[in-house]
């Protein structure tokens, strides 16, 4: 009988069977799966009859939204999708999901989604990377150690380009920009640093770039980033309360 229970940290590394650590498209779930710190993350499994994990969740905390944890499923069919999330959501707790687009119809059937936002996922292509030297932009480092590129005066950041998370294989990419220096080319300065600090550790830069920004998108192709046809969808999601059972007629 198919079961769902929480993945101790000396079992993470079973996990890796179900993923392919060449593929873009499995390189988020496969970091919070199996590299994302274990006091920071819980991992549950869907295991089937044979005993054997079929699907899996992560339910992690990060820097990106200190009061709504980050969901990350990696499943195949709506079952395992809607009896992962019943165990790793609680009721009335808001959470930050993301999945294949493809799947919302499955998270619907088990939560409630607002804010709802849509991404395509963009790699860097070596043979189109250009790097760009531009002296206005220094490195600084996060609280996590992690690299971070930067255009200041002063005290103030107009942009910023960093890690989302960092795997063996790739690391995902984020870009603030304010907006009043939008379309000069700082934008894709810093991501070009960024992109390149992981390119000197063989490590392959992701970028999630959202459909309502076009402009982003077209940045980051002049740059060398390529569609790999991967669209997600990240959304707070709550936990949909259980129908109470009907009165029972005397």
């Amino acid at each position: 009988m198919a079961a769902v229970r929480l993945v101790v940290p000396s079992e993470r590394t079973q996990l890796s069977r179900l993923l392919d650590e060449r593929s873009a498209a499995d390189a988020m779930a496969g970091y919070y799966a199996l590299h994302h710190p274990s006091e920071r993350v819980s991992i549950f499994a869907y295991y089937a009859s044979n005993g054997v994990p079929s699907a899996f969740l992560a339910v992690a905390r990060t820097g990106v939204d200190l009061f709504r944890p980050l969901v990350i499923p990696f499943v195949a069919q709506p079952s395992g999708m809607q009896a992962l999330l019943k165990a790793a959501l609680s009721a009335g707790r808001p959470v930050l999901v993301h999945a294949p687009l493809e799947q919302r119809a499955w998270v619907e059937a088990t939560a409630t989604l607002s804010h709802v936002r849509v991404f395509e996922l963009l790699r860097l292509d070596l043979r189109a990377f250009e790097p760009i030297v531009n002296v206005l932009v220094v490195e600084a480092r996060t609280p996590a150690g992690w690299p971070r590129y930067e255009i200041r005066s002063g005290e103030v950041v107009h942009v910023a380009a960093g890690l989302n998370w960092k795997g063996p294989a790739f690391a995902e990419v984020y870009l603030d920009v304010n907006p009043e220096v939008r379309g000069r080319a700082f934008g894709r300065s810093a991501l070009a640093a960024i992109a390149g600090r992981l390119l000197s550790e063989s490590i392959i830069a992701l970028y999630r770039v959202p459909d309502d920004d076009p402009l982003g998108r077209a940045e980051a192709r002049r740059l060398g980033f390529r569609s790999t046809g991967v669209r997600t969808f990240e959304a707070q999601a709550l936990l949909l309360e259980a129908e109470p059972m009907p009165e029972r007629q005397a």
